[in-house]
């Protein structure tokens, strides 16, 4: 299989996906993405006339199927998701519709259209939490309905690759991080309270995770372009660093990078009834196959990080 050169991307609109999406585009590839009306295109606002744009809900198959008949690419890249580490009953349905029947819906449209390689997201809360580091051998045992639901996804791209020939991968994501995160999430929330003076309430931060710079998220993906063939027959690769570090160890060195005295208030947030306490990628078989490692460490990610926070002009904060 050659390497493709037009790539059709989901949730290119996200902090990944939008990372993703304008490096494609510097590495030269024609790239399109598929997003809803809806959707605020913020993050790649710069590259937007750059784009094919599609507008499709992944839950519509026939608008799906549509548009990847339309643009024809070589790869699609699915980074769209439905995220909940704790849902709600009302979220079930759209959590199960997004991340079950909408991959379920770009495959089946990749069938239609020949396109040849599926590169699917995935998540390490698929593996059971054993203090050790996670393996893509080792046995899946979902952290939560999300994770059930990323599983099923993986499913899916087995089950079309076996019974139509298309080529997919899934790539297990371990915590992320890096500009233009979602500021609920744990690095942004910090970052914005140390800036502007406020108490950060915290759990015990005792938790070990392993954090991966949103650059080396977006080289695995082009690793696995690069190396079509390879990365189909391993099928899953764990996309971290083996490099596990303490919440506590990480907004400790936060608060030093942006040179705040604001008071972390440890312990006042309780833990999840489904806390994830030790979180770290055997790399092995993504180092071997696709020659990728991460090279950006934690303390200069978060440099970065904070250093876009401190220079963005953030009108769609949140999103």
């Amino acid at each position: 299989m050659e390497p493709p050169e037009r790539i059709l991307l989901t949730g290119a609109a996200g902090f990944i996906g939008s990372h993703l999406t304008r490096k494609l585009i510097e590495e030269g590839y024609t790239a399109g993405i598929l997003t809803r009306t809806s959707t605020n295109l913020w993050r790649v606002g710069d590259v937007r006339d750059r784009l094919g744009v599609f507008i499709a809900d992944l839950r519509d198959a026939d608008a799906v199927t549509a548009a990847l008949t339309a643009f024809r690419p070589h790869a699609l890249l699915h980074l769209a998701t439905y995220y909940a580490v704790e849902h709600r009953p009302q979220e079930i349905g759209v959590m199960v519709d997004t991340n079950v029947k909408g991959t379920i819906n770009l495959l089946e449209a990749c069938r239609h259209a020949g396109v040849p390689l599926f590169v699917n997201t995935s998540t390490c809360a698929v593996y059971r939490d054993t203090g050790r580091f996670m393996s893509e051998t080792d046995p899946v045992a979902p952290q939560n309905l999300y994770a059930l639901t990323k599983f099923q996804a993986e499913e899916a791209c087995r089950f079309y690759g076996d019974r139509y020939g298309i080529g997919s991968v899934s790539l297990r994501l371990f915590p992320p991080y890096g500009p233009a995160d979602n500021d609920r999430r744990l690095i942004p929330y910090v970052i914005r309270a140390l800036l502007t003076g406020e108490k950060a309430q915290m759990t015990t931060g005792m938790q070990r995770w392993d954090f991966v710079y949103v650059d080396d998220i977006v080289s695995a993906f082009l690793a696995v372009l690069a190396r079509p063939e390879e990365a189909i027959r391993a099928g899953v690769f764990n996309v971290g660093t083996s490099e596990p570090h303490t919440v506590r160890e990480v907004v400790t060195a936060l608060r030093e990078i942006v040179g705040s005295r604001s008071d972390l208030e440890w312990g006042a947030l309780p833990h999840r009834p489904s806390e994830i306490w030790f979180n770290s990628a055997e790399i092995r078989r993504i180092r071997e196959v696709l020659g990728w490692q991460p090279q950006v460490s934690l303390h200069e990610g978060l440099r970065r990080t904070v250093e876009w926070h401190r220079t963005q002009k953030r009108e769609h904060a949140g999103d």
